[in-house]
């Protein structure tokens, strides 16, 4: 990655209900550089743009598609498909795909690819058996491992899951990590960083990327 990568949390949630393709349209519109979303498998084997993993009392695991298409965020807004998703974005924005609840990884990679390009793509997940997965079956997406804590190990993370990119919350984060994750040619891009002055702080680290709920401010600091 040659630059500090813009990219918007669950799309741009200032005025719309995140993981929607109307926040993911506003994101387009930024002219910035991705959206990052979050991935689940229905009941019936489908996949749905949702950060949570409960829906009407129930897992969205145990959820078939057809009533998860009738619900209504904030009564107006509805749960996009993966497919859905991908059409918006195809050839507008980088889209990072983080997979939540995932059993049929084959099958949601049928889907991504038939979309779009593995340019265009970024796939990450907390699990490190995902990450893995993504090593042997789609080798040339970019895949990377996220973490909510302070990693004793990083280099040992990176090779138990073969990520291309670790992803921590930028406030476990440190200028050291990203100079050892740098060292051995493995991108670092941290997330839940919102304000200027914490941009400041990542860009002078040289992270690869920023996941932001604040696009527009990142990109006045960018811009600079």
């Amino acid at each position: 990655m040659q630059k500090t990568l813009n990219i918007a949390h669950r799309g741009f949630t200032r005025e719309f209900p995140d993981n929607t393709l109307e926040s993911f349209y506003a994101a387009i519109k930024l002219k910035i550089d991705g959206i990052e979303c979050d991935v689940h498998e229905t009941a019936d084997h489908h996949f749905v743009i949702f950060h949570n993993d409960k829906l009407l009392d129930k897992t969205i695991g145990e959820l078939p598609l057809k009533e998860i298409r009738k619900v209504r965020l904030a009564n107006y807004y509805q749960i996009p498909t993966l497919e859905e998703t991908l059409d918006l974005c195809h050839k507008h924005i980088r889209l990072m795909l983080e997979l939540k609840q995932i059993s049929s990884l084959d099958l949601f990679l049928e889907v991504v690819k038939a979309k779009m390009e593995p340019s265009e793509l970024f796939i990450t997940s907390f699990q490190t058996n995902i990450v893995r997965g993504l090593a042997d079956f789609a080798p040339q997406i970019q895949r990377g491992i996220l973490t909510g804590h302070t990693v004793e190990e990083p280099l040992k993370l990176i090779e138990i899951t073969r990520a291309k990119i670790m992803l921590p919350m930028f406030s476990s984060a440190t200028e050291e990590l990203v100079h050892t994750l740098h060292s051995c040619n493995i991108s670092a891009i941290v997330w839940d960083c919102n304000n200027a002055s914490d941009f400041r702080i990542a860009m002078k680290w040289k992270v690869d990327g920023i996941i932001t709920d604040s696009p527009d401010i990142l990109a006045q600091e960018l811009s600079k």
